[in-house]
């Protein structure tokens, strides 16, 4: 009897049968351990997997496989280069999309990666889907690619990939059962908030499966769960946006790895292209590193303020850091005695905004002083000196004026801020009008945050900065 009412069957599973030859057979295998753990976590014996043994062949879909077809709630695969070549396979899935016409973006195909395939090679109905990642590069074996399991179907890459993958369709085979009214008897965990966690490196993708089912177990919904177009930088950029602004946080495990270049993006490399864009997004950021990750083997000077600016503790601590903070209610707008005092750094172009920013803050009961343009060389550089040395957050004006200022003033100002014997408690780039895309700062510093104003001074753009000012406050 199938879980999901009205279904004869919850999965079809559409796989390639060279894939599943060979001692163990490795489908055969990830089945049995999948329906074990199903029927464990819905609760109950009543959950039906349908899959042809039969040799596939130059022969038309029967009409036993097409009624176990239009009768199956999901659609799990089995993606190789086998799956790719096998015109059975092509028909099982067409079949199945005619059937369904909104499936993919109801989220009732999943996809399992048993080995490497080319993304472009993926059947377009796939559209930008991720898969359950079951293979790895074995460095034994010159960095040659292998399926999780065999021998070891112990192995703990390949467990952990198991209880993801179960997790993910219990929730889903739950929640159509809910949609089909039937109460669930089982209970029915509720995604109480999403977390942003960044695509990791290759040496980190264990610890980011790991990361993604404790946070799923705690009821969280984790994105992206989609591929990102790579056409170009603004595409994969406003995909990526679309993913955070649906997040309460943003999460990035790193290590000495630079990653790969994103070529589509002026060979940025991928971990500081995600943070770059996370942090234009007003979201708390949650980045970690092993503490014993050998910083002096980082030779970039962007990934190697970008790893310095992690959290450097363990593992299990920071994941349930991670889950605390998502589900935490936003600290209060608020700020109370004792007064902090903000220097709004601006270039001539953008001193209007300057002011307007710091009537803003001062509203909320922060001092806020910007440049003095106007005096001898001598007068305006002390100035500014003596706003940065007194100063508790700094921001600096984004607008009219150009990178090259930015960078200069960052740079000039750091030399400043060592000296002092007060930590600054916040500081942040503001970018105003005029509101079109900014040219790039190529800029990444621990703990900088990039405020959006291009439409005009905005409150609410200021909070992230003002809770971190005063985070005793919240």
């Amino acid at each position: 009897m199938a879980f999901v009412s009205g279904y004869e069957h919850d999965i079809f599973v559409s796989y390639a049968h060279l894939d599943n030859e060979g001692e163990p057979a490795w489908v055969d295998t990830l089945l049995r351990q999948l329906h074990t753990d199903l029927k464990q976590r819905l609760g109950t014996e009543d959950l039906e997997i349908w899959i042809d043994h039969a040799v596939e062949g130059n022969r038309p879909l029967t009409p036993g496989i097409m009624q176990a077809l239009k009768g199956s709630a999901i659609l799990l695969v089995v993606m190789s280069m086998g799956y790719l070549a096998s015109e059975w396979c092509t028909r099982e899935r067409s079949a199945f999309l005619g059937f369904v016409k909104d499936c993919v973006a109801d989220g009732r195909i999943f996809i399992v990666d048993c080995r490497e395939t080319d993304l472009r090679a993926r059947p377009p109905e796939f559209g930008d889907l991720t898969g359950f990642k079951f293979w790895t590069r074995d460095p034994d074996a010159d960095g040659a690619t292998r399926t999780l399991g065999p021998p070891d179907m112990k192995e703990h890459a390949y467990t952990t990939m198991v209880i993801n993958l179960s997790d993910r369709i219990a929730r889903t085979l739950k929640q159509l059962r809910i949609e089909r009214g039937v109460r669930n008897q089982a209970g029915t965990a509720a995604v109480t908030e999403r977390i942003f966690v960044a695509r990791s490196t290759d040496d980190l993708e264990g610890r980011e499966e790991e990361l993604n089912g404790y946070g799923r177990q705690a009821g969280l919904e984790v994105l992206p769960d989609t591929w990102y177009p790579e056409s170009s930088e603004a595409d994969f950029r406003a995909a990526m946006e679309a993913d955070l602004k649906r997040c309460v946080l943003y999460v990035q495990l790193l290590s000495t790895s630079r990653g790969r270049k994103a070529r589509f993006a002026g060979d940025k490399r991928f971990p500081a292209l995600q943070y770059q864009i996370a942090s234009q997004c007003q979201k708390p950021m949650f980045l970690w590193r092993h503490p014993n990750e050998d910083l002096s083997a980082i030779d970039d000077e962007t990934h190697h303020a970008l790893v310095e600016g992690a959290r450097a503790e363990g593992f299990e601590d920071f994941k349930a850091a991670v889950v605390a903070a998502a589900r935490s209610k936003p600290p209060a707008e608020k700020i109370r005695s004792p007064r902090v005092s903000v220097f709004v750094n601006a270039d001539r172009d953008d001193l209007d905004v300057a002011r307007q920013l710091g009537e803003v803050l001062a509203a909320r009961g922060v001092e806020c002083y910007w440049p003095l343009l106007e005096g001898s060389p001598e007068r305006v550089r002390r100035d500014l000196e003596d706003n940065l040395n007194e100063c508790d957050g700094l921001v600096l004006i984004y607008g009219a004026s150009e990178p090259a200022w930015i960078r200069d003033q960052l740079r000039q100002g750091r030399k400043i801020l060592s000296q002092r014997e007060r930590a600054l408690a916040a500081l942040a780039i503001y970018l105003g009008p005029p509101p079109e895309q900014k040219k790039e700062l190529a800029v990444a510093l621990p703990g900088l945050l990039v405020l959006d104003g291009r439409a005009g001074v905005n409150p609410t753009a200021l909070l992230p900065f003002v809770q971190r000012l005063t985070p005793e406050q919240g």
